[in-house]
Parts: C-alpha cells; structure tokens; sequence
C-alpha cells in the first residue's frame, strides 16, 4: 500500500478544512469580510492544488517502478469532482449575483420569446410608413418585444421599417396574425406617438387561442429617420436602443437590453433595468440611473451624473465638466478629467484629472495619475497609489481603514503633511528641518514642513504601510501595502536578534528540514529551495551577530537546532 498517498492526501483535506474554518473565523474579528464570496470567487483554488496533488502521485509512481501502478483518481474521486464542480459553480452564480439576476447568471432569460416559444418557428414580415411633421418634432416609441433604432436625417418627415418576427406553428397562422397588427403614428400637436394594437388584439398565439397574449409571439424591430431636431422619448423591455444624431433632449428607457448613443447634442437621460450602456461624443450633459452591466461614456461636453449599481465596467473619457457617480458602494465627483477612469468591482483606475478628485467607497484599490487639483479619498479596506507629475497646489487627503498609501510627487515640491500608520510603516526620501519622522512604536508617523510649506497632506491609515516619495529619479516604490525594507544597521545588542525577525508585522518565513521524498529530482529542489530560504534568512543578521558560527543549511535536526536557536 503506497502510506504516502495516502498520508499526502490526508493532509490536503486536513489543510482544505483549515483554510475554510480560517475564513469564517476571521469574520468574527472582521465583519467586512464574507466568506461565502471569498468561497465563491476562489474555489478553483481547491481544484487546482488536487491537481498537484495528483501531479505528484504520478511523480511518485514513476520513481517506484517495482510497485504496482496505482489509479489517479478513484471512481469515487470522480463522484467528489464532479460533485465539487456542481456546488462550486451554484454557489458562485448565486452569491455573486442578485437574485434578480440567477435565471440569467445560468444562461436562462424566462421572459425571451425564444424560451417561450422554442417549439415555434419564426416568420417574418416588414412594412414601411411615413408621416409629414413641422417645427420640432417630440416622439414617443414603445416597443415591448425588439430593437428600436432612431436616425436623424435632413428630412422633414417621420419614416419608419418595421420588420415583424412571429412565432406561430404554421406560415398561415403568422401571417393572419401579421395582417391583424396594425403600426402607425399617432399625432397631437407637436407630438407623435408610434402606435401598435398588439394589446388589444384577442388572447392566443397567432390565433390559436393558446392561452397568453400574442405580444408574446411577436417581436417588431423599429428602424426611424427622423429629423435632427427630433426629441426622442423611447422605452423598450426586450430590445436595444440605438439613437445617432440627434439635436433634441433624450429619454430613454430599457428594460432587458443595452443602449448606444452616439453624437447627441442636448440633455440624454437613460433609465436602464439590465444589460450595457454606451454613450459618446455629446454637446450636452447625461444622466444615467438604475442597475444593469457595463456602463462607457465618452466626450461629453456638459455633466455626467449616474446613479445605480451597475456590476460590470465603468469606464469614463473626456468628460468636460463635473463626474458625478453614486452607487451603495461608491460615492464619485471628479471635474474636468481629460483622460479615463476605468471603475471595477474592486478597483479603480484613473489619468488625467485636472480638476477636483473626490471619493468615497469601500473595499477598492485605487491608482490615480496625473492629479492637479484638491484629493480626498475615503476608503474601507485597499491600497491607494497617487502620482504626480507636476508640483502640489492643492491638499491631498486620503483615509484608509487599513490598506497602503503610496503618493508620488516632484522633488520640487513644497507641502504640509501630517500622516500616520497604526500598526503599519511610513516611510519618505522627503528631508528638511521642520520634517519629523517617528518609525518606531504602534503609529509611526510623518509630519511637519518641506521647503515652503503650502498644501497640506493627510494621510491615515492602519496595518499598511505610507510613502511619500520623490519622482522623476531613483527606485521605484515597491507596490503599496508592503512594508519597507528593513535598516541596514539594526540597533546593536544581539538580544534584539529575535525582534529583527519577529517584528510588528514579520515577513512569513518558512525555516525547516527538506521534505524527505523519494523521487530524485524532487528532493533535490527540496534541498535547494530550503537552502535558499534559510540563506536569505541567514543575510539579514548582522555579521557580528554571527560571530564564528558557521552558517549553513542544516542537514539533520540536531544541526537545525543548534544553527537557529537564536530565532
């Protein structure tokens, strides 16, 4: 019987369980934490290191040649794969979506007509009609089931294409119910309302008295050129809204489908309930509200303003005057921002904001680049990374509850600052007279005055680590919520030694005998990544704490504990 697979097996589900219970044990002391989407987002995890698991089975097989070759998986473990796949990908649909969203996280839409009616077959019809209008037309379009697309064109006339897909179960059944829809435009002054009858026709499909009502089996695809002048009111359930080139104020409304805007001059306001919006080159302002997916929006000459959580990407470019965005996790006003802002999740990233930067959020990282104005940042947990490329003018303000700050400036630059980390690090190649920096205790800090003084800097956090550091020269920063190397000449007396490697917040280091395993190769790396480890550990004791020890890997237990007992 091969003891080590099994022995090796044990261990991985005896370190799964313990991984899990750590997770919802942290949660008692962090709140902020949810283990189900911790579970739900990193499960593969477990799969992938059964995997290597199962890698050095075969490892181990291919070194023992005398034993008889022993099954990968088990009839069982194919039951547990199987099994683990099914409650992983329900577990993830479910937690990481609303519940108003699990039909569709599954790839299922109860509301299409291609659901309802999968046993029907398609017909289709197309009819076209115009209608003569004056001075600046306002026009209304409900479409319940299909894309609407509005143009705007030079003419003086409403022109419409109607192209109308049935579902029924023989060609005569669709086209009776074809000949049966009547569309046209209804008009009072200076409003023109595109009309169906598809409410008011007879319970059934296609006539044949199925039991729901025949909006259910058709769909009707609009196509409008319209005056450049026109104001368009439009609302869709089942269908996208496509408007090119309009002149009037804009309303649009979708229920399940995306909208796309494109060289609009006026106020367009967007309602949406699901899917994407995209709206660009606008002399005018925009206001977006409700739920749905992505969100793009570019060269815009007035204000943004969205409200809603939309759980895909926001993305901005080019937006002339104020950004304002407002969601339950995040809170965004921005003006003037002459390059994009790309908003995740859990991140958000943004270049060229010449104005004000203001933010409010929770659990995101944040890179901001190319600020020339006033900064303050409010945020739960994640690192924040603020550069510049010209001298400070205005405060910086950023709040962390724990995270890392990193802040790149001009070495030119004059400032105030007052920053602190509780429980964390801070760390600045800034010098002067009036600048004080305490790194040691519970809350290190920076404060005081360099060159001139003039806009002050707040900076506060916990657990993570603060710089503030020059640009245009010398290292890089390492990436923020890592602390700083540590000093060269640590304080004398070898009674410190242990506090060297045992600090406030300590690096993990793994320090141990090799792995004992047969296969050649492996034990070989086992070997040489222990002796790496230790060596690196080794380095970082002074010289004169060595004294005349000889240094080296430790090959049998009695040597490991003589050569690191002052750890």
């Amino acid at each position: 019987m091969n003891t080590y697979a099994y022995r090796r097996g044990t261990i991985f589900w005896a370190l799964t369980l313990i991984g899990v219970g750590t997770i919802f044990l942290y949660q008692n002391f962090n709140p902020d934490v949810h283990p189900w989407h911790v579970i739900a987002r990193y499960w593969p995890i477990l799969i992938i290191f059964w995997g290597l698991s199962k890698l050095v089975d075969y490892l181990q097989a291919r070194a023992r040649p005398e034993e008889a070759p022993r099954s990968l998986f088990s009839g069982s473990e194919v039951v547990l794969l199987l099994l683990i796949l099914a409650l992983g990908t329900l577990v993830s649909k479910l937690v990481l979506h609303p519940w108003q969203q699990w039909p569709s996280a599954f790839g299922v839409n109860m509301d299409n007509e291609n659901f309802a009616d999968m046993f029907l077959n398609p017909y289709t019809y197309t009819e076209t009609f115009s209608k003569p209008v004056t001075g600046q037309p306002h026009l209304v379009v409900v479409d319940r089931r299909g894309d609407v697309e509005v143009q705007a064109s030079n003419q003086s006339t409403l022109d419409a294409t109607v192209k109308k897909t049935i579902r029924a179960e023989n060609e005569d059944a669709a086209k009776k119910l074809s000949d049966e829809i009547k569309i046209g435009f209804g008009e009072s002054p200076g409003n023109y309302t595109l009309q169906t009858n598809l409410d008011s026709l007879p319970v059934g499909r296609a006539g044949e008295g199925v039991g729901y009502r025949v909006a259910r089996s058709v769909r009707l695809d609009i196509t409008l050129r319209v005056p450049k002048a026109t104001a368009a009111e439009v609302t869709t359930e089942h269908g996208d809204i496509v408007l090119d080139g309009l002149r009037g104020d804009e309303s649009l409304s979708s229920t399940h489908g995306d909208i796309h805007v494109t060289g609009a001059e006026g106020l367009v306001r967007v309602h949406k309930s699901g899917g994407s919006t995209q709206i660009r080159q606008v002399k005018g302002s925009i206001e977006i509200e409700g739920r749905g997916d992505d969100v793009e929006v570019g060269d815009v000459s007035g204000t943004v303003t969205i409200n809603g959580d939309f759980g895909g990407s926001v993305e901005f470019q080019n937006i002339a005057q104020t950004l304002r965005f407002d969601s339950t996790r995040t809170t965004l006003n921005v003006q003037n921002l002459t390059g994009r802002l790309n908003m995740e999740m859990d991140s958000l990233d943004a270049k060229g904001v010449k104005g004000p930067f203001i933010m409010s959020t929770k659990h995101k990282d944040i890179s901001l680049e190319g600020f020339q104005h006033d900064v303050d940042i409010t945020n739960t947990n994640g690192d924040v990374r603020l550069e510049s490329d010209s001298p400070l003018t205005h405060n910086v303000k950023v709040v962390l509850e724990r995270g890392g700050i990193e802040l790149r400036i001009p070495a030119s630059s004059s400032f105030r600052i007052e920053a602190n980390s509780r429980h964390g690090e801070v760390e600045t190649d800034f010098t002067g007279p009036n600048l004080k920096v305490t790194t040691e205790g519970d809350n290190p800090s920076i404060s005081g005055a360099v060159g001139k003084g003039g806009p002050l800097i707040h900076l506060s956090t916990a657990y993570g680590s603060i710089r503030v550091t020059r640009s245009g020269g010398g290292e890089g920063p390492s990436a923020p919520g890592h602390p700083p190397s540590p000093p060269k000449t640590p304080p004398p007396g070898g009674g410190e030694t242990t506090g060297h490697f045992h600090g406030r917040r300590p690096d993990v280091v793994f320090v141990g005998l090799p792995v004992p395993v047969s296969f050649p190769s492996l034990q070989d790396s086992s070997h040489s990544l222990a002796r790496n480890i230790s060596e690196s550990l080794v380095g970082a004791v002074p010289a004169k704490l060595c004294g005349d020890r000889n240094w080296r890997w430790a090959r049998t237990e009695q040597d490991h504990t003589r050569l690191f007992e002052t750890q």
